[in-house]
């Protein structure tokens, strides 16, 4: 009995320490999106990963984090357009530059068919009109869109890994990604607050299997 409680203890073990790697991503830096979508990074340097301030996003914009190097021959530039996402070994950083996302890199907070991620305002301009109609609905924005306000407004974002193609997340997109899972789809109709991220991430993480 000891032996088979040991075994169903080292299975469980085991089968956990695998989930947490396929959750991860190795470290280095991933040049294009198939890269990402393989966990493959074809570039190995060592970056830092800074979380940047309220103040400095107020002034030029663009996401919560950069990445940094002590070298200085690698380039601004370099790191702000030409990477597509870069890992220490666990969380993912996406560029958004790539998804029209204002630039510098977001935290991946949910994967799986979809990559999910907090971002400022995107710089397709249709879809900036209709976010910063949301800004006011949320009360986000306040009275007048001050530049200082719009910088820090966050959206949802989910990346589809088959199609490439980014959706700012709303309960009528997501709807959108539920048909395919009827039960999941009966299950957000009931939810009281629709439009919340809370419930927004939570179907988005059930998608993923998560």
């Amino acid at each position: 009995m000891k032996q088979l409680v040991l075994t169903i203890i080292l299975s469980v073990t085991v089968f956990s320490f695998s989930l947490a790697q396929d959750s991860s991503y190795p470290k280095g830096a991933y040049m294009s999106f198939d890269e990402i979508v393989n966990r493959s990074p074809s570039v190995q340097i060592d970056l830092g990963v800074m979380k940047r301030t309220k103040g400095d996003i107020k002034m030029v914009g663009g996401n919560d984090y950069k990445l940094t190097s002590e070298d200085k021959a690698v380039k601004s530039k370099y790191l702000k357009k030409e990477i597509w996402a870069y890992s220490l070994g666990d969380t993912l950083y996406l560029n958004c530059f790539h998804y029209e996302v204002q630039p510098w890199y977001a935290a991946v907070i949910s994967d799986g068919d979809y990559l999910v991620f907090r971002g400022g305002l995107s710089q397709n301009l249709e879809e900036q009109e209709r976010q910063m109609q949301m800004g006011y609905s949320f009360g986000a924005v306040g009275g007048a869109l001050a530049g200082a306000k719009l910088a820090l407004l966050r959206f949802l974002y989910a990346v589809d890994k088959n199609t490439h193609q980014i959706i700012t997340v709303t309960s009528e997109s997501l709807r959108g990604l539920l048909q395919k899972n009827n039960e999941l789809l009966n299950r957000f109709e009931e939810e009281a607050n629709k439009e919340s991220e809370e419930v927004l991430l939570k179907y988005l993480q059930l998608l993923n299997g998560q």
